[in-house]
């Protein structure tokens, strides 16, 4: 299959798995372009692995497709996953080895990969400091970065990582998020991330898919699902008088130790200001607060869960 059929990196279509008579992922259908960072957000059961096993060749597909750098994983299994770099769930070692020699045995499983290209590759993730140590000795974060290592060995074209930061500290999720950044923007490499920390996919990502029960809810660039049309200002203000219960009806103010807090659009903030005002409200500031991408993940998994 010609790469130039398709626009994008990976294409999933109409894809979906039926594990004992039960549909468990639902026609799920997304794309991911060259050189972005894509998100993969759902609660637990939600069907992110199953999805991301599907995608990596470790679980067949019930229907659909999944294209990897135009070569079908149903017509061209081999070639398909030869694009593909990922670690699903915890990446493995050889604890009694260096981590060195762990690239050396990794780098066995495929061919052209130099001496050279483990040293460009230990540089990348920052071990080289460490790489000759064992790897019973590491950090659970040092781990993170030799399996990272260990995908990139070959130059994928996708990059696939379930829970990437899980366990590790502060400092050490900062490296990891640096690292994938890095490898978008200087290689040019696609990355999935698959993750339940979703203050760090709103610094990471560029577009997130939000799925629950096997079914895909929403995909957005990050920016447009936190900086929906309506958000938060907060009115710093004197005393509000008798203004308070038309703030409370209208605009279902939530009254602070300052002022207020409410719900609206940009250009409401003028007629808003004007009306305080003219009822002889001092105006001191006013501050949009946007939501966090935790803010609406949670506004839209409990909305559906209501609906449902």
């Amino acid at each position: 299959m010609r790469r130039d059929i398709y626009e994008h990196l990976l294409a999933l279509e109409n894809v979906k798995k039926t594990i004992n008579g039960k549909e468990i992922i639902k026609g799920l259908s997304f794309t991911v372009n060259e050189g972005e960072v894509f998100g993969f957000l759902g609660p637990n059961g939600a069907g992110k692995t199953t999805t991301i096993r599907m995608i990596v060749g470790l679980m067949r597909l019930s229907e659909g497709d999944i294209i990897v750098n135009g070569k079908s994983i149903k017509k061209d299994f081999e070639g398909a996953v030869r694009q593909i770099g990922a670690i699903v769930e915890n990446p493995e070692m050889y604890k009694f080895l260096t981590g060195y020699q762990n690239l050396l045995q990794y780098a066995r499983m495929h061919e052209g990969v130099s001496k050279a290209k483990i040293d460009e590759v230990v540089k990348l993730v920052g071990l080289e400091a460490r790489i000759h140590d064992k790897v019973k000795t590491y950090s659970l974060g040092m781990r993170q970065r030799l399996g990272l290592a260990q995908c990139i060995l070959h130059d994928p074209k996708l990059l696939i990582l379930d829970e990437p930061t899980n366990g590790l500290d502060p400092a050490g999720i900062k490296e990891i998020r640096d690292h994938l950044r890095m490898l978008a923007r200087d290689k040019g490499m696609s990355v999935i991330v698959s993750s339940h920390l979703l203050s760090e996919m709103e610094l990471m990502c560029d577009r997130i898919a939000i799925i629950q029960s096997g079914e895909l809810i929403d995909i957005q660039q990050v920016n447009d699902f936190v900086q929906q049309e309506q958000i938060n200002y907060e009115f710093e203000t004197g005393p509000l008088n008798e203004i308070v219960s038309w703030l409370q009806d209208k605009w279902k103010a939530k009254m602070t130790n300052k002022g207020f807090v409410i719900q609206a659009t940009r250009e409401d903030i003028p007629n808003i200001v004007r009306e305080l005002i003219h009822n002889e409200v001092d105006v001191f500031s006013v501050e949009a607060i946007s939501k966090s991408l935790e803010d609406r993940f949670l506004e839209i998994t409990t909305r559906l869960g209501s609906e449902a």
